[in-house]
């Protein structure tokens, strides 16, 4: 009877092995690099073109995502829990609320924090004029008891021109009490001396946004500011501002004499609850920076690859070069494979240095590196 013939294990395709071989080869051998780029597809190389393109942008996209609105509050937050407490408690008991309704800022009056109804009264966003600035207005101020000097002051403007009104607010100092026998609310004048002067902490409520600056104590210099990026999109529409603040002690703001004993009990629950505020309130402007400044770095990322396959092919251009046949194409395909290694050493460089500019660079200057040496190496022209 006649045997059966065993069939012959089929291998794996020698070109196939030959890209597998050279692709691992090439992280660490620039010979490999020019052998497997030019003995393999072409769709070879556009892998290791968006693998080095887009693995170092992995650190960059992470610590973008752990952007918070809320992270310019501090430990050290410069008097913003009590400043929230007292504003949510006096907006309470005069009836007054701020509401998100459709991505926007809406002002109620006479407003039923058990019904969730009101008058809504959005004329009470002012428009800023120059009288308004001359007469240092606003909306809704605190005032320290014991030193006369304005702890903060809170605006409820239109949108018009917002930068612009930003900028006469921050120059509006008044002076320290007892610094030239001011009562804590004087103001500065022209030709003063020793002149001692501070800003109250700035909220600014918008329509559409959001605006806080905090200062330190009796001076004009900024601790910590969210001007621009807290726009009220993604916020909460079932409760408004002040019920969101008070929480679940809202039904026990009753009487104007207990403020202070409110204040000093809950004032860090008040902060909380900004915070979520805040956190909510930047999530618009958090996808739009993440997603920018990740698109601006996979740009000058892909151009930094692509420059360097121009540079292989100017420097292979010697009459003495052996390489000189190299077309542009194919030292673009030598730059893409040559890119794979500093992407995977930049991407570990980005994550240890992470918010670094060593990290931020860290692909940028090993692929430069590896990329030049690999052309004065392996491509240089023939000693005579």
């Amino acid at each position: 009877m006649a045997k059966k013939l065993k069939k012959a294990k089929k291998g794996m395709n020698p070109k196939a092995k030959f890209t597998l071989v050279n692709s691992f080869k090439g992280l660490i051998s620039n010979q490999a690099v020019i052998d497997g780029s030019r003995g393999s597809a072409w769709w070879v190389a556009v892998i290791f073109f968006a693998f080095s393109s887009l693995l170092p942008l992995i650190p960059t996209f992470a610590q973008l995502s752990k952007m918070n609105g809320a992270t310019f509050i501090s430990n050290l937050n410069y008097g913003l829990d009590d400043q929230l407490s007292r504003f949510a408690y006096r907006e309470k008991l005069a009836g007054y609320e701020f509401k998100v309704e459709g991505g926007l800022l809406h002002y109620y009056e006479n407003y039923d924090f058990e019904t969730h109804t009101g008058t809504k009264k959005d004329d009470k966003f002012v428009k800023p004029d120059e009288a308004y600035f001359e007469n240092r207005t606003c909306e809704f101020s605190i005032v320290n008891s014991s030193t006369n000097q304005f702890d903060a002051k809170f605006y409820f403007w239109t949108n018009d021109n917002l930068s612009a009104n930003v900028d006469e607010i921050v120059k509006q100092t008044y002076l320290v009490k007892g610094n030239n026998g001011s009562d804590g609310q004087g103001i500065p004048q022209e030709g003063m001396e020793d002149t001692k002067v501070y800003l109250p902490n700035i909220y600014i409520f918008t329509p559409t946004t959001m605006a806080v600056a905090l200062y330190k104590e009796n001076t004009n210099s900024a601790a910590a500011s969210s001007y621009g990026g807290l726009d009220w999109l993604n916020t909460r529409t079932d409760i408004g501002l002040v019920e969101r603040l008070l929480g679940k002690e809202l039904p026990n703001v009753l009487a104007p004499e207990d403020e202070d004993k409110f204040v000093n009990k809950h004032r860090a629950d008040v902060l909380n609850a900004f915070r979520d505020v805040c956190t909510e309130t930047y999530l618009n402007q958090k996808n739009k920076t993440k997603w920018t400044n990740t698109g601006i770095y996979l740009a000058i990322y892909s151009g930094v690859i692509i420059f360097l396959g121009l540079i292989v092919f100017i420097l292979t251009r010697g009459k003495n070069n052996p390489y000189k046949f190299l077309n542009i194409w194919e030292c673009q395909k030598i730059s893409w494979w040559g890119a794979a290694s500093p992407a995977i050493l930049g991407t570990l460089l980005s994550l240890i240095f992470s918010g670094n500019t060593i990290g931020q660079m860290a692909f940028i200057l090993l692929v430069s590196l590896r990329i030049m040496w690999l052309s004065m190496k392996q491509l240089r022209p023939m000693i005579q």
